[in-house]
């Protein structure tokens, strides 16, 4: 049954546009007038809100390209073909994959206190201990160690040897001054201006050109994840699957295969007194979807030694006088 009530509204006015005496089609309307009525509150809400997110994104790419912040986006699906999903086992695949959903959907807010000031969505992510944290509003006149150490407190003069609050932090390591804070620099070879075309690994994080590319990103990424019902959700995985076939197409067609994968990703090291605006601002900075992410490692831990052997370190984002 489609139950598409709205299109059924409209056929059902249409014909007694034509002939307003017909019986048949006067108790059909009776009938079906509440459900109607509903279809069209919702299409109305349904467009109301859509109105706004393009409204904000707009604000959005007009802020970050008046303050030179660069905006990127990751594949939204693993697969271009149903059989490939069939083959991989589909579902582990794309289990494989959440992390290049935008987290939550949340988008940089200008603040309408404070001076009107931006915050942004923020995840901190621990890969010694597959841990990470979520900070939905991080302002960017905010320094780094103040919401580190709000976090990660020190150890009291007086209280030597606690143990710190995170239960995954079985060494206690986790404390604000004993942090190394990193950026990953992404697309170091593309004009982030987006003049020119892009030839990037399907895995690697790709440079919005425009204020459309960034709008049909966003609305990609929601409707794949359900919110605007399973026929939209299939509209993007096509369109969805569409990009991600010319992105191979483009990289095997220039390095002959797949396989042939760019080097793990340069990084730079965050001074903790640096705000976040300062890092958004840095000349290898790029956030994809929405998000900065940053990494963070006790500084005597094996994975930070192991991640440094895999990942040049090319500068650090000095904090500046205001």
């Amino acid at each position: 049954m489609l139950q598409n009530w709205e299109e059924a509204g409209n056929a059902i006015d249409s014909g007694l546009d034509i002939e307003n005496d017909n019986k048949e089609l006067l108790q059909l309307r009776k009938k079906l007038g509440e459900k109607v009525r509903k279809a069209r509150v919702l299409r109305q809400q349904r467009e109301r809100a859509r109105a706004e997110r393009t409204s904000r994104i707009k604000d959005v790419w007009r802020y970050c390209k008046e303050e030179k912040i660069a905006l990127g986006r990751v594949p939204l699906v693993a697969t271009v073909k149903d059989d490939e999903d069939e083959e991989e086992g589909g579902d582990a695949v794309e289990a494989r994959w959440h992390h290049h959903y935008p987290h939550t959907g949340q988008l940089p807010q200008r603040q309408l206190r404070d001076g009107g000031g931006w915050t942004w969505p923020v995840l901190f992510v621990y890969p010694s201990h597959r841990q990470s944290d979520f900070i939905e509003h991080f302002g960017e006149d905010e320094i780094i160690a103040l919401r580190m150490a709000q976090m990660f407190p020190e150890e009291e003069e007086d209280d030597r040897g606690s143990e710190t609050a995170m239960p995954w932090d079985y060494n206690n390591e986790f404390r604000c001054s004993n942090l190394a804070v990193y950026l990953e620099v992404h697309c170091m070879d593309a004009d982030k201006n987006g003049s020119k075309k892009q030839i990037i690994h399907p895995d690697c994080v790709e440079i919005l050109k425009d204020q459309g590319s960034a709008m049909r990103f966003y609305e990609s990424s929601r409707a794949l994840k359900g919110d605007e019902g399973p026929e939209m959700a299939t509209v993007a995985r096509c369109a969805e699957r569409k990009h991600l076939h010319h992105q191979r197409k483009a990289w095997i067609k220039k390095h002959g295969s797949l396989w042939a994968r760019p080097d793990p990703c340069p990084v730079v090291q965050i001074h903790p007194a640096a705000t976040l605006g300062q890092v958004l601002r840095h000349g290898s900075m790029v956030v994809p979807n929405f998000l900065v992410t940053v990494m963070l490692f006790p500084m005597e831990h094996p994975a930070h030694a192991e991640f440094m052997k895999e990942h040049k370190c090319i500068g650090m984002v000095e904090p500046q006088e205001a």
